[in-house]
């Protein structure tokens, strides 16, 4: 079986592990002193002779590779970056030396910024000058502290999720109203009542409330989720040729909907392993796979597309993770893939790549075994 977590995905979707650098850097020098929408940020690496380069990407929840930002050349272990921001964000920077990065992940504000630690133990420098980024490390400081006890064998496997996912939600109903806190509730969304959704989302002041994450909280408990026994939700999107395509137009079959995006590297597997496999061994039946992108990047979508060699029914969102669609179905990993029976009602809902457990399943549907 082939499983993954991704922290902004099933397990809060916040740390990004799976980044990969960009070439094509956007300087934004229009500032030469700070003013309400513009920060400093300076770094000091330390016990480091020589030049780095440093990026600067924006996390984004619609673009698991975030946005790369600003960049700049580390001489002896110093460098500065001066950019505008027009709302409180998180970033990452990587430092680049012989093409090894080391990442650290900060939450942007206004007012000056400073980082300080060594190259080797970058991802544990200090920063100082940002409250949330504070907040966000106490927050996963809960993280660290189970998975601690976990690997020293002090707790079981059902007390560490129980304790976790506790502990977590309590910190953040404990510290409301601020963008770090309603970004990782995001995660618990299908894990948590409605009424505490609103409760959270009620403690929000306007402008957190109209945000993207705000609206996205809304819609987890205002948009009605699809289970299994249920009607499909019709999708409707241009494919390759930019014709537009409909699940309801293949109703009378068995379905595949499968959501993925370029970042997922499993997802990646999954298109060269098992989709061929599945779509050879029911040639003869009345079955089609339909692969649903939420990339936002057309050009990304299709290069992807082709190194994949996907020759069955795919269509992009383009909206990202965030997309409507994606929270009427519940997904919150990618992959995750829905079949759907020929009276178009959902008959199983798959989350991760499993290894045949497609295949199960459509073989009982078609009576193989």
């Amino acid at each position: 079986m082939k499983n993954f977590e991704m922290k902004r995905i099933y397990n809060l979707l916040v740390l990004f592990t799976l980044i990969l650098f960009s070439c094509n850097f956007t300087q934004d020098k229009k500032s030469n002193s700070n003013t309400a929408n513009s920060l400093k940020l300076t770094g000091t690496i330390e016990n480091l002779k020589g030049s780095l380069t440093v990026v600067l990407t924006k996390m984004d929840s619609r673009n698991f590779y975030g946005k790369s930002i600003d960049s700049t050349l580390s001489l002896n272990g110093s460098f500065e970056l001066k950019i505008e921001i027009n709302e409180p964000s998180e970033y990452m920077i990587i430092d680049y030396k012989n093409k090894v990065a080391k990442r650290n992940y900060l939450w942007l504000e206004n007012g000056d910024i400073s980082i300080t630690g060594n190259f080797d133990d970058f991802e544990n420098a200090k920063i100082s000058g940002s409250k949330l980024t504070e907040l966000s490390e106490k927050y996963f400081k809960i993280v660290e502290k189970y998975n601690s006890q976990m690997k020293k064998g002090e707790i079981e496997y059902k007390d560490f999720q129980k304790g976790m996912f506790k502990e977590r939600l309590d910190f953040l109903f404990q510290h409301p109203n601020n963008i770090v806190s309603l970004t990782n509730l995001l995660g618990f969304t299908n894990n948590v009542s409605k009424d505490s959704l609103q409760l959270f989302y009620s403690k929000l002041d306007d402008e957190l409330q109209n945000s993207k994450n705000g609206i996205a909280l809304k819609n987890s408990f205002e948009i009605q989720k699809i289970k299994e026994g249920e009607q499909f939700i019709d999708i409707n999107a241009k494919d390759l040729e930019g014709n537009i395509v409909k699940i309801s137009d293949f109703k009378g079959k068995v379905i595949v909907l499968d959501f993925w995006a370029i970042w997922c590297h499993y997802c990646h597997e999954q298109n060269k392993e098992e989709f061929p496999k599945l779509k050879e061994k029911y040639k003869d039946k009345d079955f089609v796979i339909i692969s649903y992108s939420v990339d936002v990047d057309k050009k990304d979508w299709e290069k992807s597309t082709k190194s994949d060699n996907i020759d069955w029914i795919n269509i992009p969102n383009l909206q990202g993770v965030s997309d409507k669609v994606v929270t009427q179905y519940g997904v919150q990993g990618y992959p995750t893939s829905f079949i759907i029976g020929k009276d178009g009602k959902i008959l199983k809902k798959i989350k991760g790549y499993q290894y045949n457990a497609l295949e199960t399943e459509l073989d009982k549907i078609f009576n193989l075994k």
